[in-house]
């Protein structure tokens, strides 16, 4: 399948106090253009309404080459790149106006119900997915697990304003409140070489997270958001970042 390519400015509101655009504003980029590829594939948000449905992203993998900053332009291609029984996945490559590989990410996303939350056999849905495709990334892209301890950040408790389509919060924004948490924790905002994510539940308005962060030495920097309050699995979220 051929990918679509979408043109982006990186503007005053998604940067960082140095100018870099925000990880979190970066995936929101990286949203909207999927969006419009589904769209354009008749696999988006409305075509999937009409089945009681709607996507979720549930891994996400980004390796960067050079940070975009304000008022840079970028190229994003995107396409489909298989699916399995319940996980579909979606490569990335972003590129700047004079054609240099910024950054390529790799996705995978579930089809949730609509009334129940359970994840849809996408092999009986007949979307018309690609059954394979090229891969961005040469590693293939594995969910996290949570690392043996961790440090608390921080607690919050989840606004209406985090809320999506959908009526939960959306993907970007527990990746917001981890960046927040880490940079609580270091007092500083490191290069990020490499950012995974892994979502492992739904976050709706009014429930308290908990953010802690996980910094040892050489080892990857971990952070793991979980409901408080609630069970002792009540993990939703996982992060990891290479520097």
């Amino acid at each position: 399948m051929d990918p679509r390519e979408d043109r982006f400015t990186v503007e005053a509101f998604d940067c960082r106090p140095d100018g870099c655009i925000k990880l979190n504003a970066l995936m929101q980029v990286l949203q909207e253009a999927a969006a419009r590829h589904a769209e354009q594939l008749g696999v988006g948000l409305a075509d999937l309404d009409r089945r009681d449905c709607f996507w979720v992203l549930v891994n996400f993998r980004i390796e960067m080459t050079e940070t975009p900053r304000w008022g840079d332009g970028m190229t994003i291609r995107t396409w489909p790149s298989g699916f399995t029984r319940l996980v579909a996945s979606r490569e990335f490559i972003g590129q700047g106006s004079d054609g240099r590989e910024l950054f390529r990410a790799a996705s995978e996303w579930m089809i949730l119900d609509k009334h129940c939350s359970r994840p849809k056999n996408l092999e009986r849905l007949d979307l018309h997915l690609p059954q394979a495709g090229p891969k961005a990334l040469s590693t293939e892209l594995r969910r996290l697990r949570p690392a043996e301890a961790y440090t608390p950040a921080y607690t919050l408790s989840v606004p209406f304003s985090s809320l999506d389509f959908n009526g939960h919060v959306n993907n970007t924004e527990y990746v917001r409140w981890a960046l927040d948490g880490l940079h609580r924790r270091l007092g500083r905002s490191p290069a990020i070489r490499s950012l995974q994510v892994t979502y492992t539940a739904e976050v709706f308005e009014g429930d308290e997270i908990e953010v802690l962060v996980a910094t040892d030495g050489d080892t990857p920097i971990r952070i793991l958001e979980r409901k408080s309050g609630g069970a002792a699995d009540a993990t939703v979220f996982l992060m990891q970042i290479d520097t």
